[in-house]
């Protein structure tokens, strides 16, 4: 089954809250019509058919965690991700990531450019959880042998001057660089 949007696309929050929730409801179906069978077949719960309802229901509660652990974060301001079209064209910006720390928090990330020298990302979210997301990426980066830090920042203006430096992709080597840093980054997001 291909997916619609990729991992850091916009949208891809939202595409896969919508998959886990169709799953879920589509397990939660399966089970109720295979009881139902059971019991309309050998009128007792003790059927052969309650055996595979039960074994739905594993993937059931694991795509209903995964919904409920999605729900928490809201999609990305569409204004602001205007704001950074060029970086978006030159495959640069990564949106909507929820990078899973060493202890297992999450943490929503909004924006994330990756240029050839290091990554900048922007966070809006209630709590801050900036120092732990920059050591969770920055470890992942150095573990790799990959030259970048990342750095983030909770207010915007400071978010797009620090952008304004940021050189757009100009040849083949600054390329390869942001595709392994996209690479690098990605492994730690949900």
């Amino acid at each position: 089954m291909e997916e619609k949007f990729q991992k850091g696309q916009h949208g891809y929050l939202q595409e896969r809250k919508k998959r886990n929730l169709m799953m879920t409801a589509l397990c939660a179906a399966v089970i109720v019509v295979l009881i139902s069978i059971g019991m309309a077949i050998w009128h007792t719960k003790l059927n052969l058919l309650m055996l595979p309802a039960m074994l739905c229901v594993i993937p059931a509660a694991n795509f209903l965690v995964t919904y409920l652990a999605l729900a928490a974060f809201d999609p990305v301001d569409d204004d602001r991700l205007g704001q950074l079209s060029s970086f978006d064209e030159c495959g640069m910006l990564l949106t909507e990531l929820i990078v899973v720390d060493t202890k297992g928090g999450r943490n929503f990330v909004d924006f994330t450019v990756v240029y050839k020298n290091g990554i900048v990302a922007y966070q809006s979210g209630k709590k801050d959880t900036r120092t732990m997301v920059e050591i969770t990426i920055n470890d992942v980066l150095k573990r790799r042998g990959i030259p970048m830090r990342m750095k983030v920042y909770r207010d915007w203006d400071e978010f797009l001057a620090r952008l304004a430096e940021v050189e757009l992709l100009q040849d083949e080597e600054s390329a390869k660089r942001v595709n392994l840093g996209i690479n690098g980054l990605l492994s730690c997001c949900m």
